[in-house]
């Protein structure tokens, strides 16, 4: 597995947790940041990647920051 596919699903299981934490559906996510059900579901199980901007209204709806979410995973 590439760096960037482990790097997707480590990203992908932290906002996992942080949606199942506020006990949130991914529907419930998906459509609050305008995306599809389908493609928000890929990006938890870390199979694709997405955007800076993206990440940035997750963290509004799911209450995290970016570094938080990424941690020290990228040095």
């Amino acid at each position: 597995m590439a760096g960037g596919d482990t790097m997707q699903k480590y990203i992908g299981a932290q906002i996992k947790s942080a949606r199942q934490h506020k006990k949130l559906t991914q529907e419930q996510v998906a459509e609050s940041i305008g995306l599809s059900a389908k493609h928000y579901g890929c990006i938890e199980r870390g199979e694709v990647s997405t955007t800076v901007a993206v990440l940035t209204r997750l963290g509004q709806v799911l209450d995290f920051q970016l570094l938080i979410i990424v941690g020290n995973r990228c040095e």
